[in-house]
């Protein structure tokens, strides 16, 4: 992204036979215009990682539970397909964990006609032993005149400090030594000459019209065209002095894109995620993965599984069996034929049902009873059969 110059700033404020007065306001409009030309590499890092986490964690099943058994009810289809009129699962997780990471918590409210809303904005009032109260919730161009406590909204809080303002101040380096390789790479890119002009040329009357054209016009044609040539005058010469310009090029795309990794990096190990999935990187994808899903999707599902039952079911709904279960494990993907020894050893060791191993790849289940039932082989048997040498009939 290109930066503004401070002269160019100053000819954009002059119109006509206006002036500008040189102040500490003028000045700050300056420094603003100029942060917001800068490349923000802070900014793409978090976006690139919150937004992987969100959308990761939001493809999670919301499993509800009902007397130690799942149950499918409009819990379950308000947390699974329509948290409310306009959004999808997808969507409204997502923004709901985008939130969390960004500004360090977030709030799910419920409407009074039972809609599901992430609050754009909120204002919280802290209490030792009584419910803490949210008031001026805002979504969606909406604030609410209700005034809600705790126990009445998903509320989480990330971390105890604000990742975006400590990752902010730990890549303004990366970005001021992005923005020093850009500029030696739009250097390296650049034209350089030398133009002799003899002394007999320098002093003839009509000099400065032919130099002005000369250095305005068709020097910037010829630099502009892709092949070009270049008629001189008698009196002038114009020479490139000779330089590795390709060799030095190459070596500055690879600072930025070095630069560009490193910042990533940083950013990736601080949510708990290796930098090979943020960068790309094809090796060892699959250990990555499951790192990723290990250290930060579930750290996250369990947090907000816990908060919503607490929230939304309780202590005496809980001993009954009654609570949700955010399952994480279709975040990976599992394709039925490439997994099919792993799936026929967890079907053959009781651990999945037909059922549902057909739903973690993304299949429409089968709704047979006997699709539904467990099985387990005889290689598996309790210890006391082992121990009498029987068998488990």
């Amino acid at each position: 992204m290109r930066k503004i110059k401070f002269t160019e700033w100053i000819k954009s404020k002059l119109t006509g036979n206006s002036s500008v007065t040189i102040n500490s306001e003028t000045l700050s409009e300056y420094l603003e215009k100029y942060e917001e030309s800068k490349f923000n590499l802070t900014e793409l890092a978090l976006f690139t990682t919150i937004d992987l986490i969100a959308r990761s964690l939001a493809k999670s099943e919301f499993v509800t539970v009902k007397n130690h058994n799942e149950f499918i009810g409009r819990e379950y289809y308000l947390w699974n397909y329509a948290p409310n009129k306009h959004q999808t699962k997808i969507e409204f997780i997502a923004e709901f964990i985008s939130k969390l990471i960004f500004n360090n918590e977030a709030l799910i409210f419920e409407t009074s006609d039972g809609q599901l809303l992430v609050a754009d904005s909120f204002s919280k009032n802290e209490y030792a032993v009584l419910d803490d109260v949210f008031s001026g919730v805002t979504a969606r161009n909406w604030t609410s005149k209700h005034t809600y406590t705790a126990s009445e909204v998903i509320y989480l809080k990330y971390n105890n400090f604000a990742v975006k303002s400590l990752l902010a101040q730990m890549c303004k380096s990366f970005e001021g030594l992005m923005t020093s390789a850009e500029e030696r790479y739009n250097k390296s890119i650049g034209h350089k000459g030398i133009l002799n002009i003899s002394t007999l040329e320098a002093n003839s009357t009509d000099f400065q019209q032919k130099f002005n054209d000369l250095m305005n016009n068709r020097f910037k044609e010829y630099f502009k065209a892709k092949n070009a040539v270049l008629p001189l005058f008698e009196g002038y010469n114009y020479s490139e002095p000779s330089t590795d310009g390709h060799k030095t090029t190459n070596s500055e795309i690879n600072d930025i894109v070095k630069l560009k990794n490193e910042a990533y990096t940083s950013v990736a190990n601080a949510f708990h995620i290796p930098p090979a999935i943020i960068l790309g990187e094809a090796s060892q994808l699959s250990d990555a993965v499951d790192t990723f899903i290990s250290n930060s999707i579930d750290v996250l599902a369990q947090a907000l599984e816990e908060e919503i039952t607490k929230k939304r079911y309780g202590e005496v709904e809980y001993l009954k069996g009654n609570y949700i279960l955010i399952d994480t494990t279709v975040v990976k993907h599992i394709d039925a034929i490439t997994s099919a020894n792993n799936l026929d050893k967890s079907i053959a060791s009781g651990v999945l049902n037909p059922y549902k191993a057909q739903k973690y790849c993304n299949m429409l289940p089968c709704e047979e009873k006997w699709a539904k039932s467990y099985y387990m082989t005889k290689n598996y048997q309790t210890a006391e059969i082992t121990v009498k040498g029987g068998e488990n009939e």
